[in-house]
C-alpha cells in the first residue's frame, strides 16, 4: 500500500520501469519457456505496482468514504487511508495531534502495531473517521 508522496512517485517510476523492460527486445538469446517466464512476472509485478497507484489516486482523489475491515488488525491500514482521504500529510496529522512527523511514519510503516487502544482512537479522531463496530460470532 502507498501511504505517501514519495512512494507514490517512487512506484510511478517503477512503472515506467517494467513498462520499458516489457517493451524491449532482450539482447540476450534466451529459451522461449524462459523468456515468456520472465515476461509474465514482469506482468505480474505491473499490474501490482499499478493497482496500488490505482488505489492511492482513489483515496487521494477523495471518491472513496468509506471501507471495511474485517479484523482488528485491519484498523491500521484503514487509520492510513483515513489520512490520505482527507488529503493530509503526515507531517499535518502529526501537527493535528501535537506529534513528530516521525512518530505518524513509524505507526503507518507497522500499520500501527502495538500502538495502544487509545492512541488509535485519538488518530481516528484527529482524521474525523466514525468506527462502527459490529462483532459475529461464528458457529463452533
Amino acid at each position: 500500500m502507498i501511504t505517501n508522496e514519495r512512494q507514490y512517485q517512487i512506484t510511478q517510476t517503477q512503472v515506467a520501469k517494467f513498462r520499458e523492460a516489457l517493451a524491449a527486445t532482450p539482447a540476450e538469446r534466451l529459451h522461449p519457456k524462459a523468456l515468456k517466464a520472465m515476461r509474465d512476472g514482469a506482468q505480474s509485478q505491473l499490474a501490482e505496482l499499478e493497482e496500488q497507484l490505482a488505489e492511492y489516486e482513489a483515496l487521494r482523489a477523495g471518491t472513496v468514504v468509506s471501507f471495511k475491515v474485517d479484523s482488528i488488525t485491519g484498523i491500521g491500514e484503514a487509520l492510513v487511508k483515513a489520512r490520505i482521504i482527507r488529503n493530509l500529510t503526515q507531517k499535518a496529522l502529526a501537527e493535528r495531534m501535537d506529534l513528530a512527523e516521525q512518530q505518524i511514519q513509524r505507526y503507518e510503516a507497522t500499520r500501527y502495531a502495538g500502538v495502544s487502544i487509545e492512541r488509535l482512537q485519538a488518530v481516528a479522531n484527529a482524521l474525523k473517521l466514525r468506527i462502527n463496530e459490529v462483532f459475529t460470532l461464528e458457529k463452533e
